[in-house]
């Protein structure tokens, strides 16, 4: 399965994070929040999978991977000189697993590598668990609980020239570091071999930029000549989706809103 992630990583990250053109500069506190809460959500787990449970044991693997609008990036891009139209949107991907277990709990997991594209290097892992309440107590329907959390790591270099540097280029390197958390409830319900889904609940982020200039001055930040700076965000976050069964194949699609950045995401598994 490995193999196959690759190419997926290629054709949907290249075009977020074309180095060249990845410039993050004078942000105010609240360019800050908001261009990391696109990080961090465009990150945050998903499995593309409706909260169900068949029979005593399952297994599900296989690769996901989708984009996230980012329009307060695309401005901070354009305001630094860049092509912010690179960047109106972000994208992810990566393995993902899934498995359910006695008493209708199941767990998932998915896995982008560490992986350097066009000078960034990301990489982001999550995982979730969850108890299908309607398959434990015969409900006609699957209705759960469950919790997910993510990390991602993202780092860049970037030439820095204002006035934290006196206007002379700095080199540095940017780092974000984002974490989530969800809590949620969720509704499925199988009809032959599609299965509808939604998936309600809150989310908390919270983000970590740091800039490092190799012990000298010089920071992208508006509001602070400080080179490290924490931010969180909380919202609602909302899911729907749908899974198609075709015999061992599972594909699925689905479409979210989390803080108010909205997410599309697919994927291909094999389901056993």
């Amino acid at each position: 399965m490995k193999k196959f992630i690759f190419p997926l990583l290629a054709v949907l990250s290249v075009p977020a994070f074309a180095a060249q053109n990845l410039e993050l500069d004078n942000l105010t506190k609240s360019d800050l929040e908001k261009v990391a809460n696109e990080f961090a959500v465009n990150f945050s787990h998903t499995a593309v999978a409706a909260p169900e449970t068949d029979g005593l044991w399952g297994v599900e693997v296989g690769v996901i991977g989708g984009a996230t609008g980012s329009p307060k990036l695309k401005k901070v891009v354009d305001a630094t000189g860049g092509d912010g139209k690179d960047f109106k949107s972000l994208y992810h991907a990566g393995l993902m697993a899934r498995v359910h277990m006695p008493f209708d709990i199941f767990a998932e997991a998915s896995l982008l590598p560490e992986r350097k594209i066009s000078e960034v290097e990301v990489k982001a892992r999550s995982f979730a668990l969850g108890w299908n309440a309607g398959a434990f107590f015969g409900l006609p329907l699957d209705l759960a609980v469950g919790a997910n959390i993510s990390s991602s790591d993202i780092t860049f270099e970037q030439t820095i020239n204002n006035s934290s540097t006196s206007n002379t280029n700095v080199d540095s390197e940017i780092s974000l570091d984002s974490k989530t958390r969800v809590l949620w409830v969720g509704a499925s319900k199988t009809f032959l071999f599609v299965t509808p889904y939604v998936k309600v609940g809150n989310a908390h982020t919270e983000s970590k930029v740091k800039v490092d200039t190799n012990g000298g001055g010089g920071t992208i930040f508006a509001f602070t000549n400080k080179q490290k700076e924490d931010v969180s965000t909380n919202g609602g976050f909302l899911v729907a989706g749908l899974n198609l069964q075709l015999a061992f194949f599972k594909l699925g699609f689905e479409i979210g809103q989390t803080n108010t950045v909205r997410r599309a995401s697919g994927k291909i598994s094999l389901d056993f």
